[in-house]
């Protein structure tokens, strides 16, 4: 057989199997590569959204520290009567009240706990596995008007007291809605129960306080506050000195510094120091 007829056979069933092999290794690297691609999308979406929740979660509480202990006209806590300490506290029964009198006890815009849950109230999924509790108190921003079965402070800039049966104001008095919560962890979340998320106790209508969901995806929350020591009329006298589990807290309660855990697997966390703008808390 001449040689042109030899080149006219085609390939060999060698050649066939070795341009086969070339060609599956190739297939297998292109389907490893877009396996990698996928699973780092799929990190990234998850960090992002990580990042989305400890920046939403952070927010909500930076506006909270922020007011608390805001009062509109009345200058302070203690010149409301009708609060928890007061000579003649308030006669509201609150449904689902975190403790006696806790949503009026208006001397105390400010309480955290490191560990557990200390309040009377049943926290949503069990006690919180990671993290301790924050209680904020204060008036709402805007201004209401008279609305029975809503715990409302009347004030004017000398005073003010705490009303519930939609009583009208007297003149040059305003009425703001009162506001009284508690941040923690839950283990589980209301569309989820097999993720964790920030959940608060608010007071509501009713009165009564109810059990709300802030976001999901937060896995741990954990406060530190920062305590003034320096005498009134001393270098530093209104700004934190040092940072301290709240159980150690002792003096003025000038900031808090937040921080959260996301329930990614990386379990991504940020930290956020607020300063408080009404005044030290208790």
């Amino acid at each position: 057989m001449s040689a042109r007829r030899r080149g006219a056979a085609g390939a060999t069933l060698l050649e066939l199997l070795v341009s086969l092999g070339l060609g599956l290794v190739l297939v297998l690297a292109m389907a490893t590569l877009h396996a990698k691609i996928l699973f780092l999308s799929a990190e990234t979406t998850r960090a992002a959204d990580a990042q989305d929740t400890l920046r939403i979660a952070l927010a909500v509480l930076e506006y909270e520290l922020q007011h608390a202990g805001y009062w509109g006209l009345a200058p302070a806590a203690a010149s409301i009567t009708g609060r928890r300490g007061d000579e003649t506290p308030l006669a509201v029964t609150v449904t689902g009240d975190c403790g006696p009198d806790w949503a009026i006890d208006l001397d105390r815009a400010v309480e955290a706990w490191a560990d557990g849950w200390s309040l009377a109230c049943s926290p949503f999924g069990g006690a919180p596995p990671n993290g301790g509790v924050l209680v904020l108190r204060r008036v709402d921003v805007q201004r209401s008007s008279p609305d029975a079965g809503v715990l409302q402070v009347q004030a004017d800039p000398w005073s003010g007291r705490l009303a519930v049966a939609g009583e009208p104001a007297d003149p040059g008095t305003e009425i703001r809605n009162l506001v009284a919560r508690a941040y923690y962890v839950s283990p589980r979340s209301t569309g989820d129960p097999s993720r964790p998320s920030l959940r608060r106790k608010t007071l509501q209508r009713g009165p009564r306080v109810v059990d709300e969901e802030v976001v999901p995806g937060i896995a741990g929350i954990r406060f530190e506050l920062g305590v003034d020591t320096d005498p009134a009329g001393t270098p530093g006298h209104g700004m934190p000195n040092r940072f301290v589990a709240p159980g150690a807290a002792s003096g003025e309660i000038r900031a808090v510094r937040i921080t959260l855990q996301a329930d990614d697997p990386a379990r991504m966390s940020a930290t956020r120091t607020i300063t408080l703008r009404n005044g030290p808390a208790p």
